[in-house]
């Protein structure tokens, strides 16, 4: 038996417990629809709300915890938003940019074998690497790509809707 591995493995897990219990306190008072303030990202007077990042009249907001696809989409619903439509190599580059070593999901599925749909309905022109069977949603970050991945598992995510 491994125990660099095992014990590798329960550190990792420790810090995502602590992680995740930290954000879950913390949370809240991010994002939480009674406390939120706008801050200005732009002189025009465009905004997003605390702890959103304001790109080209978009706000975007990159999860701190994970959950499957759908309910990382049915948490930005109830943020007024969208899984990320990321339709741009401009707009694939800032979200990569803030992503770091994690994956996120964002707004594209597998609607039918290889016809793959953003969440808005619109047709994806792209690739999308790592295709196995059961892979039908979409993250990016780690890699300057969009990859497959099984819908159940859970991964961050990031939320889009327009700035006010």
């Amino acid at each position: 038996m491994n125990w660099h591995m095992i014990i590798s493995v329960l550190i990792i897990v420790m810090l995502k417990i602590v992680g995740m219990t930290l954000f879950l306190l913390y949370f809240p008072h991010t994002i939480g629809s009674s406390n939120v303030s706008s801050v200005p990202r732009e002189s025009s007077g465009t905004v997003c709300s605390r702890g959103w990042y304001f790109y080209r009249r978009r706000c975007f907001l990159l999860s701190p915890f994970e959950l499957s696809w759908n309910k990382s989409r049915d948490f930005c619903k109830t943020e007024g938003s969208n899984l990320a439509i990321v339709d741009t190599p401009q707009k694939l580059k800032f979200l990569q940019d803030k992503t770091g070593a994690e994956k996120y999901f964002i707004g594209l599925y597998q609607q039918a074998k290889n016809s793959w749909r953003w969440i808005d309905n619109s047709i994806f022109n792209g690739n999308v690497t790592n295709q196995h069977q059961n892979f039908n949603c979409v993250t990016i970050g780690l890699t300057k790509t969009y990859d497959a991945a099984p819908c159940d598992i859970n991964f961050r995510w990031i939320c889009e809707k327009a700035a006010k």
